[in-house]
């Protein structure tokens, strides 16, 4: 079992991280308050819902499901929750726990910050993203027609507890859509990631129990490093948006439907490599590693057909990274070496497009 610590100006989170690692021992350290509502999904829920009540038995425990995916992730469920924590009359000394992957976690986390102004809340992701993105650094949101993540706030848990097995049970599209995110971290800060992940693609896709605490661990301590440097993404934080720009617009165009966070992702970060190759003279070999990298992962590196490319363009320009009319793009000088281009324009952006569908 490995420790170590987010800090922030106001913050020191700890961030727990093992295999088998959840008991009432662990728990017991971080909730200090009598009442505890866990928020899950009803996937989980069927799984591991005996074992947390049963890790939560001297506590008041209340249980709330809510519905899988994240089409899920908007004011509906957001107020639904938000309902049940009145109806059952909580107050401040409150606990809830965000159990399940980055789409509970962002909403938990959203009504975390906002009831009562602000309860105590503490991340146990069970999915590989959640665990190696997500979970950490404070961000809640949910989403909008318009746009992903539109609305939401900055609100750090007291504690993130991260637990490995709970990857063996991940469906297989899941666990390859949390990879993508532990590439981005290859691409824009630790290439020495990117190298190994391409080596070793076949035990990570049996899920060796090494490679699991392996790529948890480094992705945990890379966004740790960004997040302590940037907390409210006013500067280096930002580079963990690499392929999210594009990503985020696929998913904005396809409803939050029949698409995985991390599948879009992986198709907007090797655009955003094609960007680069285009503007910053990325080196042609890098980004054939990085697409056969993505390949061996068994990730999606083409846009859905049924897209047109001015749905892209529109969801695009309601990106919340955007300032003005200007497009943000993070894009690479070299591997480990990220810059911010607002100078893209709509009908270049077009343009690229239709050559990367090509």
């Amino acid at each position: 079992m490995k420790k170590i610590f987010l800090s922030t100006i106001n913050n020191k989170i700890p961030i727990t991280i093992g295999n088998n690692i959840i008991s009432s021992k662990l728990l017991s350290k971080h909730i200090k308050s009598k009442s505890v509502v866990v928020v899950t999904n009803k996937t989980i829920g069927k799984i591991y819902l005996k074992k947390i009540r049963n890790c939560l038995k001297n506590y008041d425990t209340k249980v709330l499901e809510i519905e899988d995916g994240e089409k899920y992730k908007n004011i509906t469920t957001f107020t639904k929750i938000h309902n049940y924590l009145i109806d059952n009359r909580f107050d401040r000394d409150l606990t809830i726990v965000a159990f399940g992957g980055g789409v509970v976690g962002d909403l938990v986390g959203f009504v975390a910050s906002t009831f009562m102004r602000g309860v105590k809340l503490i991340h146990i992701p069970t999915t590989l993203l959640a665990q190696v993105d997500s979970s950490i650094g404070g961000k809640t949101a949910i989403n909008h027609p318009n746009g992903k993540n539109l609305i939401g706030t900055f609100y750090q848990p007291i504690s993130v507890i991260i637990d490995t097995k709970f990857l063996l049970t991940l469906p297989e599209e899941e666990y390859l859509s949390g990879l993508a995110e532990v590439v981005k971290y290859g691409l824009i800060s630790k290439p020495s990631l990117l190298s190994w992940m391409n080596k070793n693609s076949k035990k990570i896709l049996s899920r060796d129990k090494d490679c699991l605490g392996y790529i948890v661990l480094t992705s945990a301590r890379e966004k740790v490093r960004f997040v302590s440097q940037d907390e409210r993404e006013s500067n280096v934080r930002a580079f963990l948006n690499y392929g999210h720009t594009l990503g985020h617009a696929i998913e904005a165009a396809m409803n939050y439907r029949n698409i995985l966070h991390g599948e879009a992702i992986s198709i907007g970060m090797l655009f955003a490599s094609m960007l680069s190759v285009e503007k910053n003279k990325l080196d042609i070999k890098d980004f054939n590693l990085i697409e056969d990298t993505l390949e061996k992962l068994n990730l999606p590196t083409q846009i859905p057909k049924q897209i047109k490319t001015k749905n892209i363009i529109k969801h695009i320009k309601f990106d919340k990274k955007k300032q003005g009319d200007r497009n943000r793009f993070v894009l690479l000088n070299k591997l480990g070496s990220c810059i911010i281009n607002d100078k893209l324009k709509d009908d270049f952006l077009e343009k690229m497009i239709g050559n990367y569908r090509s």
